[in-house]
């Protein structure tokens, strides 16, 4: 029989979990709810400090505007705010928040504890929230501003508590929140504490280099390049960095809309497509983009988490975002020079007052270790060629040359392809060099038939087959001539900690330098010198974003180390060069394309050329 259930009118408990369940998903969500209320109360120094990734607690110190008593109540009502009044307001949104929903849904998956004092006002008041209930409300000493407590959040969810992540992962979530939050306002100083440690902290002087800084990093800051224009109404400002400064993922690709930090797969398509051929393959542009539009030609009420942003002419906005950063990249605009090495200023008064015990009021920023400096990389060999190779296209072998037999591919080291001399001797099936065309395509002679060899896909392939075997026999890791320190982000950091079994498995060894820093030693064999920060940086993204480091992004990484130590199309090679990457592919058995698919050898028979040249019979 079919069980027929009446309508009924939800309780207010479960219409809180309900709506706490869109805004409120993780801790990190707590975090830009409470922050975005403290920037919209005028704040100019907020403080955030989590413990436990945020589930046991999550503090909130602002010096803004405070709550006045008779409205505290209210305050944690739903739909209850000071930002709208009527339907057209809307329409032109310029708060961060509207909705009037967060602090009602975080009191109702919480225990809340709110303290707040008007400017000007003698005293302040506390309230006590707990799982949506109010418990408590008394007067209580403290400073201008709010400060909201946010402990054992989902107490009361035990079924969403166990969808959250663990607390490191949970805490990296946030530092990446509080990167966005501290570049959308320059004009604020931020200060974030995990665990009872420093992570960022951002002086409030109202520059997007100096905030850059604060969350980026000094050298990260001098790879960038400065965006800056109008176009169709919209005003650009901001940074972008190509090249070195690629990453691994998208999540260094951060917008600003009016001073909201916001997430747009349609603003990333256009960065992206103005990076383009300035970006290797498999890497993505980063960027930190601020974007000025009139309130009315967008709409930010989208979701209730607020991230999401509909454009009301998103074709034009995408390309004037795709023009600017195009032409300022075309330009060869001059990258970024950093702001002198700032002094971080006390906080405003009430804020730094509230820190933790266990964060001392005169913390600063501990000075950043300087990272060991690289060896200079070899350069390659010039090659003099014979006087009779000088200016011939097609190059011709006099009577002594050296026999094949006498030479093999040197794999060790793509350099020595430029200085071979003598190699013993193998018992090989005759064949007989005679020459380069246009420094390319390696031309031989064996039995009835001509060859033509790509030299850049032979080597290629041979590089790659080599370095496929040491990996596939867990010959995976070589160590730096000198170990590297790589000053990492938090996120990076925490990435770090959490999976240094997977990396030393996958061939980066580091150890814990202190401050952020770590010092590597070695990594994985197909990189080299040259790539290991960018490479190492690259996998602990990975592993922050998927906890895992996938063997398809592995073979991907060891055919581009491949192509780029593969000798080039159009360099002059000596003639033991060419012979002998003839015979490392004709013995190896190898695979006759190179590892993106392209042929490696073109034939043609003795009977085809005289059928060409009509001496015999078509």
């Amino acid at each position: 029989m079919t069980d027929i259930r009446k309508i009924i009118k939800l309780s207010p408990e479960v219409v809180g979990h309900i709506a706490a369940g869109e805004v409120v998903e993780r801790p990190a969500a707590v975090v830009k709810e409470l922050v975005e209320n403290s920037m919209d109360a005028g704040a100019t120094a907020i403080t955030v400090d989590i413990r436990d990734g945020g589930l046991t607690l999550v503090r909130v110190v602002d010096n803004g505007s405070g709550i006045g008593d008779s409205e505290l109540r209210m305050a944690f009502e739903r739909h209850a705010t000071s930002k709208l009044r009527t339907q057209e307001d809307l329409q032109r949104i310029g708060t961060l928040g509207f909705r009037g929903e967060a602090l009602a849904s975080i009191a109702a998956v919480a225990k809340v504890t709110l303290a707040t004092r008007v400017r000007g006002a003698q005293s302040g008041m506390q309230v006590q929230n707990d799982g949506g209930q109010i418990t408590d409300i008394r007067p209580a000493a403290c400073a201008e501003g709010t400060t909201i407590w946010v402990k054992d959040l989902f107490f009361n969810a035990p079924v969403r508590r166990k969808f959250i992540k663990k607390p490191a992962q949970e805490a990296q979530q946030v530092a990446d929140l509080m990167q966005r939050l501290i570049l959308s306002h320059p004009e604020i100083s931020f200060r974030f504490v995990a665990e009872g440690k420093p992570v960022f902290f951002s002086p409030g002087d109202g520059k997007q280099e100096t905030a850059l800084m604060s969350v980026w990093g000094i050298n990260t800051l001098r790879l960038l390049t400065r965006v800056e224009g109008g176009e169709r109404g919209l005003l650009l400002s901001g940074f972008v960095g190509v090249g070195e400064a690629a990453r691994g993922n998208r999540s260094q690709q951060l917008f600003f809309l009016n001073g909201r930090a916001m997430k747009s797969q349609l603003l990333s398509q256009a960065v992206e497509e103005a990076c383009r051929q300035r970006v290797m393959i498999g890497r993505f542009p980063v960027c930190a983009l601020y974007l000025t539009l009139p309130y009315e030609t967008v709409d930010v009420n989208v979701h209730p988490n607020k991230w999401e942003v509909r454009f009301q002419d998103e074709r034009g906005v995408a390309e004037a975002v795709r023009n600017l950063v195009q032409d300022v990249l075309s330009l060869g605009a001059a990258q970024v020079t950093p702001p002198p090495l700032f002094v971080p200023p006390a906080q405003p008064a009430g804020a730094e007052a509230r820190i933790s015990r266990s964060e001392p009021a005169d913390s600063q920023p501990a000075a950043m270790p300087q990272p060991i400096p690289a060896p200079i990389p070899p350069q390659r060999f010039s090659v003099r060629s014979p006087a009779w190779e000088q200016g011939a296209v097609l190059e011709q072998r006099p009577a002594n040359v050296p026999a094949l037999e006498e030479v093999q591919v040197p794999l060790a080291e793509p350099e020595q392809l430029h200085a071979a001399e003598h190699v013993p001797e193998l018992a090989l099936t005759p064949v007989r060099l005679i020459g380069a065309a246009f420094n390319t395509y390696i031309l031989y002679e064996s039995g009835d038939t001509i060859c033509l060899c790509d030299q850049h896909a032979m080597h290629e392939r041979l590089m790659f087959d080599r370095l496929m075997k040491a990996y596939d026999t867990g010959a995976i890791a070589q160590t730096l001539l000198l170990p590297q320190a790589v000053e990492l982000s938090y996120r990076e950091y925490g990435s770090f900690v959490e999976h240094r079994e997977l990396l030393s498995q996958a061939g980066f060894d580091a150890e814990d330098f202190g401050e952020q820093t770590v010092r590597l030693r070695t990594v994985p064999m197909m990189l080299g010198q040259p790539q290991a920060e960018s490479s190492f940086r690259e996998a602990l993204d990975e592993l922050a974003a998927t906890g895992a480091l996938s063997d398809d992004k592995r073979v991907e990484k060891i055919i581009m180390a491949s192509c780029k130590q593969a000798v080039k199309g159009g360099e002059r090679l000596p003639d033991e060069a060419l012979i002998a990457l003839v015979r490392g592919v004709l013995d190896g058995n190898v695979t006759p394309t190179c590892p993106h698919g392209r042929p490696l050898m073109m034939q043609l028979t003795r009977t085809e050329l005289e059928k060409r040249f009509q001496r015999i019979p078509g």
